[in-house]
């Protein structure tokens, strides 16, 4: 038996970047209540309960010794549940056929057809995202298997590197509008190793064809001109699927990061429950922050932080410091990704953007490279230098790669490629 809150799981399944799961409940248990302590103090929580919520959140940071840990955790519970033997046989496995013979299909997917299949081949804890999108398979058409896994999605709203490119922190309707995110770009392993999938995946999402895919979805809302995404594991890992890419895509700078790693649910939820039953709002359907503005889960998450934070530094000012510092030193993220874009071969991307559109856009000397016929090209003849090397080497890999929970107990697969 399974406990939820039907308004506050539609609310979540909306607007959160992520999709909660239910709270397990032990059959024939009723619903745990919570005694409130004192109806206008602002510290609902005992001292016991307080360090309860700190220990767990203590005892998850304290167990990951690298980013990649925190990953894999997040990682693992996010495959529970997925019939892996689904989605094995509709992987590319046949690597006897050369890059240079190979034709590529791109096809639609909705999200219950895209987040499975992607879920079990990409490293990235794969999230449910909010905003406009669109999310693609690249088909094989030899063989009609998938290649790999393409979303474009709405960029966050500001972004250091991108700041810095442009001169200024632009206005989210500026960047809403011309504006797109390689939010996944994940080739099926081993074809990503052993073909360059993942430069394939990465030129197409930059392509004119995904360009106008999505003018044909939004109509006049958007004018994309501009594409961006950052390498996952940027300072740990000196190169990335999108070096050497250019002109279609360029590197700019590293991002800077100072946020919280969110725990896993089996962590969290426990503690979001007690959060809400004392602090939530009912013109806020009981979430303890306001869940309509952009980035729901992680202010709720700080705010959660916050009131711990309160609690301790009430009942004993040392446990305070001694959290406080914790939070900055194992709960932050401090890895900086590498931060690439594509202005799709315009040659004024910035001075449109810049002027609120009132410059028309220009067609630069490039323009033509991002067409889907010369992507294609492009990228077979860099593939295939790749694949004759390995053959000659001895080094092709023939095993398709996919996470499951004994892969990422014993870290088969290699998390940073």
């Amino acid at each position: 038996m399974k406990y939820v809150d039907p308004n506050q799981l539609s609310l979540f399944s909306e607007l959160f970047n992520d999709t909660y799961e239910e709270l397990e409940q032990v059959e024939g248990t009723p619903k745990k209540q919570y005694e409130v302590m004192d109806p206008e103090s602002p510290f609902q929580f005992s001292r016991e309960e307080t360090f309860d919520i700190r220990d767990s959140f203590v005892n998850f940071y304290e167990k990951l010794d690298t980013i990649q840990d925190y990953f894999l955790s997040r990682k693992k519970e996010k495959i529970v549940g997925i019939d892996h033997s689904k989605y094995m046989h509709l992987m590319f496995d046949d690597y006897n056929i050369e890059p240079k013979d190979m034709e590529f299909d791109i096809e639609v997917m909705t999200g219950t057809e895209f987040n499975p299949i992607v879920q079990i081949v990409t490293s990235l804890p794969l999230e449910s995202q909010i905003g406009r999108q669109i999310s693609l398979a690249v088909k094989e058409r030899n063989s009609g298997k998938y290649v790999g896994f393409v979303r474009v999605a709405s960029p966050v709203l500001t972004i250091k590197p991108r700041n810095n490119y442009f001169g200024e922190t632009l206005q989210a309707t500026e960047v809403n509008r011309h504006m797109i995110n390689g939010a996944i770009i994940v080739p099926v392993q081993p074809f990503g190793f052993n073909y360059l999938g993942g430069k394939l995946l990465a030129a197409i999402a930059c392509s004119h064809k995904v360009r106008r895919m999505l003018k044909e979805k939004y109509g006049e809302k958007i004018e994309t001109c501009f594409f961006e995404t950052t390498s996952l594991y940027g300072d740990m890992k000196g190169v990335s699927q999108y070096d050497g890419m250019k002109p279609l895509i360029r590197y700019q700078d590293m991002t800077e990061s100072n946020l919280f790693l969110f725990p896993t649910e089996e962590v969290y939820a426990p503690i979001r429950t007690r959060m809400r039953h004392f602090y939530g709002k009912e013109e806020w359907r009981n979430n303890i922050i306001d869940p309509v503005p952009s980035g729901p889960k992680m202010r709720e998450f700080n705010k959660a932080i916050s009131i711990l934070k309160n609690h301790l530094k009430h009942y004993d000012e040392d446990s305070y410091k001694e959290f406080l510092a914790f939070t900055k030193s194992s709960m932050k993220a401090k890895t900086k990704k590498r931060y690439y874009y594509s202005n799709f071969g315009f040659d004024n991307v910035k001075e449109h953007i810049n002027s609120g559109g009132e410059i028309p856009l220009k067609e630069g000397q490039n323009f033509h490279k991002h067409e889907i016929e010369h992507v294609f090209e492009w990228w077979k003849k860099k593939a295939q230098k790749r694949y004759d090397k390995l053959k000659v080497d001895g080094r092709l890999r023939r095993e398709i790669e996919v996470y499951t929970e004994d892969s990422i107990d014993n870290k088969v697969v290699d998390m940073v490629r």
